[in-house]
């Protein structure tokens, strides 16, 4: 059990605005939980309407003043990698507040803090490309030769707001594109996992990116992040999170008609072929569908298998399931869910899928024993008799709860698979890749994993199909987004006759 510790000996966590860590304006702060014990891991400054202005307006001047933004991109990239160092040097604090804040196993943290370290090296080593410029062949109109080239200029102000199930790494793919590319940022972090994303800004700065170059606030988001989408001074969101409220902010955004990038909710799918190496896919689903204790917004939750190895593929998947601890140290495989509002809806969904039919082969409790009396637990669940159009199949649980479901030929498998307003992500598996790649094809989804799990490359794009969202994050993809294109025409003719059109003499 933890150890009862005081408010005093809690760290109490600032706003970074313009260079400063700084109290809310309102003087407000609020605990930050541990969501296995629900201990009190720290103290964080509740931002306001009034911080945010302050940050916006910070964000505009420094962009304005071209401190970061007329920065070489050999100098933003090594800005980007000196963070990348510090945070390397820093990592077991990194870790120790990722890990209390969102109920990260250790085994999910160290994978996101690598990734992320990878990935501002990757916009370091991408912003000194020449992405920045681009030639079009030579051309006339009307006969008239003429030179032209696409020049990419930072966007501005950009938002970013982050969730809270991968928080450092999903505000890295805001804050180093962003940066790299030349602009000006704002990140508002989820008010669950506040701590370690104000951690960063510290180490940004030690890395040398100016004041007001990146501000690092809290805020409740109908109040705070709702101030920042219309802002008149933001140029672009970014917004990782729910469908529903990203379908709000992109009708706020709309009167001023800002940029936008949203990547969104998903209900991926998991297609197993009658080849399937099981020894291999059995332990790839489970992971895909239970990674980050289910909350992971690409997690394959529906899981469509042959109704000629449906039974043995169950068997295999409750059988495995027993192998995963739940827990906290080294070798939990899942941990707790984010908070009780998270547990309750995950307990209320398995309570549908009951009502609704379906069989639990395995989970739908909460684990038991004295380490669990406090936190928010869930043992993961597998459901069979599933069909695609109950609630569990067709809506995001974000919890770890699988639903399999059978058929009988693949393009059934596949019409199921897409029938579903999301498409995030899906997964295939088959001993014959030419054949996966058929059906990875045609699946209405931003990204398809063929014998493989839920692993997203820093150099590769990721985004969604349909209320998914639009936009991709990682590699030269997500650099683009926070850029706007320029065209520059140059005349290279002294001979004008087309401007005779308009003159009489």
């Amino acid at each position: 059990m933890s150890q009862v510790i005081s408010k005093d000996q809690l760290k109490h966590y600032k706003l970074f605005v313009n260079g400063e860590f700084v109290d809310a304006e309102e003087g407000k702060e609020f605990e930050v939980i541990n969501p296995a014990d629900e201990s009190v891991v720290g103290y964080a400054s509740l931002a306001t309407q009034k911080d945010a202005e302050k940050a916006v307006k910070a964000a505009k001047a420094t962009f304005e003043s071209g401190i970061w933004a007329n920065k070489t991109t050999g100098e933003r990239a090594q800005v980007l990698n000196k963070l990348a160092d510090l945070m390397e040097e820093n990592y077991d604090e990194i870790a120790k507040l990722l890990i209390a804040e969102s109920g990260s196993t250790v085994a999910k943290a160290d994978v996101e803090i690598l990734n992320t370290i990878d990935g501002y090296r990757t916009y370091a080593d991408l912003v000194r490309t020449d992405y920045e410029y681009e030639a079009i062949p030579p051309n006339s109109v009307m006969g008239i030769p003429s030179l032209n080239f696409v020049n990419r200029v930072p966007v501005g102000v950009v938002v970013g707001i982050i969730p809270w199930n991968w928080p450092l790494y999903l505000a890295m793919w805001k804050i180093a594109p962003a940066l790299a590319a030349g602009n000006s940022v704002i990140v508002k972090v989820a008010n669950e996992t506040p701590l370690h994303g104000l951690f960063i800004a510290e180490l940004a700065q030690k890395a040398g990116v100016p004041a007001g170059v990146l501000q690092v606030i809290t805020g409740d988001g109908p109040e705070v992040g709702e101030y920042l989408v219309t802002h008149p001074f933001v140029n672009k969101i970014s917004f990782t999170g729910s469908t529903e409220v990203g379908k709000r902010i992109m009708n706020l955004a709309s009167d001023d008609l800002k940029r936008l990038k949203l990547e969104l909710g998903g209900k991926s799918a998991q297609i197993f072929l009658e080849d399937a190496d099981l020894d291999i896919a059995i332990d790839g689903a489970l992971f895909t569908g239970y990674q980050h204790n289910g909350q992971t917004c690409h997690n394959g939750t529906r899981v469509f298998v042959p109704r000629s190895i449906h039974d043995e593929v169950v068997e295999k998947l409750v059988e495995r399931t027993k192998a995963i601890k739940v827990g906290v140290g080294p070798e939990a495989g899942i941990g707790p869910v984010i908070s009780k509002v998270q547990h309750d809806r995950i307990k209320k969904y398995i309570q549908i899928g009951q009502e609704e039919g379906a069989t639990l082969a395995i989970g739908g409790d909460e684990p038991q024993g004295e380490e669990f009396e406090k936190g928010y637990w869930i043992n993961p669940t597998v459901f069979t008799n599933v069909t695609n159009d109950m609630r569990i199949a067709r809506e995001e649980i974000f919890g770890p709860v699988i639903s399999v479901i059978p058929y009988d030929e693949i393009d059934k498998a596949i019409n199921m698979a897409n029938d579903n307003p999301n498409g995030l992500s899906g997964n295939v598996w088959s001993r014959s890749i030419d054949r996966a790649i058929e059906v990875a094809k045609k699946m209405r989804t931003g990204m398809v994993l063929i014998n493989d799990s839920a692993l997203i490359s820093n150099k590769a794009p990721f985004g969604g199909f349909k209320h998914s969202g639009f936009g991709r994050e990682s590699g030269i993809y997500g650099l683009l987004e926070f850029t706007e294109v320029q065209h520059i025409h140059v005349g290279i003719s002294s001979e004008k006759d087309y401007y005779k059109a308009m003159f009489t003499e």
